[in-house]
């Protein structure tokens, strides 16, 4: 049976609509994250980043398009697919940097090692550890949520964010 007053409430991002959609439909959320991540802090974390993205994305879900709890479980499904395609990306890459020459000789070049450091080093404090534990250290993302006692989510936040003020500032640097 269909909570339109709930649907609407949700609609026009009204925070009660929000934490009533979590209360109601979260466990199934998370039970869908779960099936497709097989880890507990992941689905978690995958159900917390969609109604995040939802509510910042206010104009997501349309009531007349289908049942608030329907679309709720499919967005928890999508995020939980991208999440482990990108973990499949990710460690393709990573793969294929441990074997590629190229990036052996990059490591062994004291003066790219050097710009490196100093752009870490410039990092904000919490985003240079990340990395540090992540790439230096070689921890997955859990490993590295554990040793620093944050969730994954936040240290998948932390390294994109230090990544792409890496990338910036070594792009420009070349330049």
């Amino acid at each position: 049976m269909r909570d339109s007053a709930l649907e609407r409430a949700f609609a026009e991002r009204q925070s009660w609509g929000y934490e009533a959609a979590y209360r109601r439909f979260g466990a199934r959320m998370y039970t869908t994250a779960l099936r497709v991540l097989a880890d507990r802090g992941a689905a978690q974390d995958c159900v917390h980043e969609v109604m995040l993205h939802l509510w910042k994305r206010g104009d997501a879900y349309q009531p007349e398009r289908g049942a608030l709890e329907a679309f709720l479980v499919t967005c928890s499904r999508n995020r939980a697919l991208e999440r482990l395609r990108s973990a499949g990306r990710q460690s393709d890459a990573m793969r294929r940097a441990a074997t590629s020459d190229e990036s052996e000789e990059l490591v062994a070049d004291p003066i790219e090692r050097e710009r490196i450091a100093r752009a870490i080093d410039a990092l904000p404090a919490a985003q240079a550890q990340t990395i540090r534990f992540a790439y230096f250290k070689g921890m997955t993302l859990a490993e590295t949520a554990s040793a620093l006692g944050e969730p994954v989510g936040t240290i998948k936040s932390r390294l994109s964010a230090a990544l792409r003020t890496l990338r910036g500032s070594l792009v420009t640097a070349d330049v």
